[in-house]
C-alpha cells in the first residue's frame, strides 16, 4: 500500500470512529478534522420548537423521552436548550428535566420560542438555570406562530409575516462562533403582576378542569393518548377519558384530527388549529408518546 492510499484510510478510520462516538464530520472532510460534539435538547406540542431545534443539530433530543432514562448525566463541548415560552417561564417539563439532569459543556444556549410577548422569559429562565448550576452563555428568544388558543386565531397568526427564516439565521450564526449574549431585563412594570397571576393560573392545572372532548367528533384515533406528554389519556370502553397534571401545552388540542378535543373556557376559532408546516403528526408523536 503506498503512502497517499496508507493515509486516505486512516482518515476514513478516524471520520467512521468519530461517527460513531456522537461527533458530527462535515460532508466536505478530507480529513480527521472533527466538529464540536453538541446535545440539542427540546420539548415541541405544536413543532415550532422541535423545528428549531433541527437547525442545531441532525438528531436533537427530545426532553419527555430523555426524561425515561435513569441515567440523566450528560456531557458535550456545547449542550443547547429549545423550548416554547409558557406565561414568561419555561414548562414544567423542561423545568423537571434540569433539575433530574447533570450536564457538563464548554457552552450552554438557550433558544426559546413565543408568539406574541416574550416579556422577561429569557432573564427567569437565566436565573433558573443558574439555580440547576447551568450557566447559559447564549440565550435569545425567536417569534413564531402564537398556537395559544384561549387568545389567538391560528388562521391569523398563521397569516402574519414574522420574519422566521430571517430571525432564526441570525441566531445560528450567534451559536456557531459560540457569542455570549443574555438579554438585558426589561422594565415590566405592571405587566410583572399580571404575569405572576397568569403563571398561577396556567401551571398546575388539571387536564380534566380544562379540557372537553367531544364524543360525537372523536373517532377513537388515540392521537390524544399517543401525543400527551403526561400521559394523561386512556381509551376505556371505547371512550376517550382523561386525568392528571396537565402541561397545558395544547398538544392533544392542537393535533386532534376530527378537532374533537376543545378548551372549556373557550377559543378564539375553535375551528382552526396549528401544526408547524416542517414537522409531522408522527414527529410529535414519537418526542411526547409515554406509551
Amino acid at each position: 500500500m503506498n503512502r497517499r492510499n496508507a493515509i486516505k484510510k486512516l482518515g476514513g478510520i478516524v471520520i467512521a470512529t468519530a461517527v460513531a462516538s456522537g461527533f458530527r464530520v462535515p460532508a466536505f472532510a478530507t480529513s480527521a478534522v472533527q466538529e464540536k460534539k453538541r446535545l440539542v435538547f427540546y420539548f415541541s406540542a405544536t413543532g415550532n420548537s422541535l423545528y428549531v431545534a433541527r437547525q442545531f443539530s441532525d438528531n436533537p433530543i427530545s426532553i419527555p423521552q430523555a426524561l425515561k432514562e435513569a441515567d440523566l448525566v450528560f456531557e458535550a463541548d456545547e449542550i443547547g436548550f429549545v423550548f416554547p415560552d409558557f406565561v414568561a417561564a419555561a414548562p414544567l417539563i423542561v423545568r423537571e428535566f434540569l433539575e433530574k439532569g447533570t450536564f457538563k459543556a464548554h457552552y450552554f444556549f438557550s433558544i426559546i420560542t413565543f408568539g406574541n410577548y416574550a416579556a422577561n422569559v429569557a432573564n427567569w429562565w437565566d436565573n433558573y438555570t443558574r439555580e440547576q448550576d447551568v450557566t447559559n452563555n447564549y440565550i435569545n428568544t425567536l417569534l413564531m406562530v402564537d398556537n395559544y388558543l384561549p387568545a389567538f386565531d391560528m388562521i391569523q397568526q398563521q397569516a402574519m409575516d414574522k420574519n422566521i427564516d430571517q430571525n432564526l439565521t441570525r441566531i445560528i450564526e450567534d451559536v456557531n462562533v459560540q457569542k455570549n449574549m443574555i438579554p438585558e431585563v426589561p422594565d415590566m412594570g405592571p405587566m410583572g403582576g399580571m404575569l405572576a397571576n397568569l403563571q398561577s393560573e396556567h401551571f398546575g392545572v388539571k387536564s380534566e378542569d380544562i379540557l372537553l372532548v367531544n364524543d360525537s367528533k372523536c373517532i377513537r384515533c388515540k392521537t390524544c393518548v399517543k401525543i400527551c406528554p403526561r400521559a394523561n389519556f386512556i381509551l376505556s370502553d371505547g371512550k376517550i377519558e382523561y386525568s392528571g397534571d396537565c402541561e397545558y401545552c395544547l398538544a392533544c388540542v392542537q393535533n386532534c384530527p376530527q378537532k374533537a378535543i376543545t378548551l372549556v373556557r373557550g377559543e378564539r376559532n375553535p375551528d382552526a388549529r396549528f401544526r408547524n408546516p416542517h414537522v409531522s403528526l408522527n414527529d410529535l408523536i414519537k418526542a411526547n408518546t409515554q406509551l
